[in-house]
């Protein structure tokens, strides 16, 4: 069975090396949590993100991910390379 692509809060997939906001849906408002940024998926098909500052691997929580719109590192160039391809 294919694999269904991981989707942003407004239902694009994901795209490496790109900012996201992890979100939570409360009753009266959207709680905004970790900043974090796609680096792809590794061997086994399993997603991968890292902290957005540090690059260090993290897990994402919430409801969905809101994609940010500021200039990202290249993860070709800087942090993860080899999850670039």
């Amino acid at each position: 069975m294919a694999q269904q692509a991981l989707l942003d809060t407004d239902g694009n997939p994901l795209v490496i090396g790109m900012m996201y906001c992890c979100v939570t849906d409360m009753d009266d408002y959207v709680l905004h949590g970790a900043l974090v940024r796609y680096c792809g998926k590794d061997h086994t098909g399993r997603e991968l993100f890292a902290d957005a500052d540090t690059w260090d691997e993290c897990d994402i929580y919430g409801d969905g991910l809101l994609a940010q719109q500021a200039p990202v590192i290249d993860p070709a160039t800087k942090g993860w390379p080899a999850f670039a391809a």
